[in-house]
């Protein structure tokens, strides 16, 4: 194998290290000349950057930055033609190329970069036919593309000797991944590509050090992928999209004939609850639960994005929307699809009426009646609420009522301390204020019902003696 040493030490080239000596071993396969700004992007493993210098930043800190996208899009080095337009190399530069053992070499003026490209191309010819002939067995096995491609994901693992995984960035999750590879530790080399047909599901690639794979391989397991993948994305955006036609049809008092596609109908009896969510965040559920193949129909209703789940799945739906970061707040359990639309609006009002910083809220010994039938319920409600802005003393009853006039108001300024008879200063830093007891922000929708709720509670029972 031909390595950035032997290029330094073949005298007719004229070629120096400047840096990076740990790296004077690095394998070689082929030298490229490219002078675009980002030429990590058109470069890959073992390939060797020459470069009269347009291409280097002029910064130290880019230059730091320029060497370590190099190194990390697995290059062999990087070879400085001596040239008026290469640019002062920093200290910054030749210290991160020395950390990393990424060699940093300078070719005399002399020197045309066609003969290092001769130079690689005689030395690796061996090397260059062993690559055809794995392409050729790349394209044998892209047979097993459409029918089954987890075996095609376990031959290439094992003719590249490279854990392949397709994430979705959308989710995080993996679409499609080979098994572990025995040896392989926290010390290999992790880079991703976007998959031609769509660029938010992307080809992760984890190699052992010294055996990545080339650029010109990567450009073909890339297509081969991506066929294999094409027809499962299909079957996750079908899914999505019958699920959330089910769903609507459920909330408007119909029943599927084809929910058994999705789920067994045999869960219901055992029970279901409806999951509400913010509504931009709806998609990114939806797509998460099919390619996970989760029984779930997820779609969009009146005032929110809900999921109906089987309640035994309660604990691993509760977990993926913890993974992803989104707030949801589910209903009691139902045990008949005619049901589906007021455990929607159970869902809803437990959201409505939950904590901001609340992951995950149930309705289980939640009161969110919108017209409270007992001064027991009402004050539940207000403690739930308010906490500790329900205090009798003279300065919390001052904030209550603040709060309680900015609501009745409908959140006007003028009004509201025209009829407190305060400055618009203070109704701010008593708006403040309550934000900071409460938790709660009169600015989000969420944690303005849950304050409506609490003034219909407390003017409708608590503002009333016994």
């Amino acid at each position: 194998m031909l390595t950035v040493n032997d290029l330094v030490s073949t005298q007719s080239l004229g070629t120096r290290l400047l840096a990076g000596a740990n790296g004077l071993e690095r394998q070689v396969l082929w030298a490229h000349s490219c002078e675009l700004s980002d030429p990590d992007r058109w470069l890959g493993p073992h390939e060797l950057l020459m470069t009269v210098g347009l291409c280097v930043p002029r910064e130290a800190e880019e230059q730091r930055d320029f060497v370590r996208k190099l190194d990390e899009a697995g290059l062999a080095g990087v070879a400085l033609g001596d040239h008026p337009s290469l640019p002062p190399l920093s200290q910054e530069l030749l210290d991160e190329a020395d950390l990393r053992g990424f060699p940093v070499l300078l070719t005399n003026e002399e020197t045309p970069f066609a003969a290092i490209g001769r130079t690689v191309a005689a030395a690796t010819a061996t090397t260059q036919t062993l690559q055809v002939l794995k392409l050729s067995k790349l394209y044998q096995l892209s047979t097993y593309a459409h029918a089954d491609p987890k075996r095609l994901m376990d031959d290439l693992q094992a003719l590249f000797r490279a854990r392949l995984s397709v994430l979705d960035t959308q989710t995080g999750l993996v679409i499609l991944e080979g098994p572990p590879l025995p040896g392989m530790s926290s010390t290999a080399r992790e880079r991703s590509y976007s998959l031609p047909g769509d660029s938010k599901v992307k080809l992760r690639v984890t190699e052992f050090p010294g055996e990545e794979i080339s650029s010109f391989l990567l450009i073909h397991i890339l297509q081969v992928i991506d066929v294999a993948v094409s027809q499962l994305l299909s079957s996750i955006r079908d899914r999505s999209d019958r699920t959330a036609n089910m769903l609507e049809a459920i909330l408007e008092g119909r029943i599927p004939d084809n929910l058994d596609s999705v789920r067994k109908l045999g869960t219901i009896a055992d029970g279901y609850q409806m999951v509400a969510i913010v509504t931009d965040h709806g998609p990114k559920v939806a797509r998460a639960v099919s390619i996970l193949g989760m029984p779930v129909l997820a779609g969009l209703g009146r005032n929110s994005f809900y999921l109906l789940i089987p309640e035994h799945l309660r604990e691993k739906v509760r977990q993926l929307l913890g993974d992803l970061g989104i707030r949801a707040a589910a209903s009691s359990t139902y045990t008949d699809l005619r049901d589906a639309k007021f455990a929607a609006e159970e869902a809803q009002k437990v959201f409505s009426s939950g904590r901001a910083n609340h992951q995950w809220i149930d309705f289980a010994g939640v009161p969110i009646s919108l017209l409270t039938r007992s001064r027991k319920e009402a004050s539940a409600i207000v403690q739930q609420v308010l906490g500790e802005l329900s205090a009798p003393d003279a300065k919390t009853s001052a904030l209550r009522e603040t709060l309680f006039t900015f609501i009745a108001n409908d959140r006007r300024w003028n009004e509201t301390a025209a009829e407190l008879g305060i400055h618009r200063q203070t109704l701010s830093y008593r708006l403040a204020k309550i934000k900071e007891i409460t938790g709660r922000d009169t600015a989000s929708s969420a944690d303005l019902s849950a304050f409506w709720l609490a003034y219909q509670a407390w003017t409708s029972y608590m503002a009333v003696p016994d």
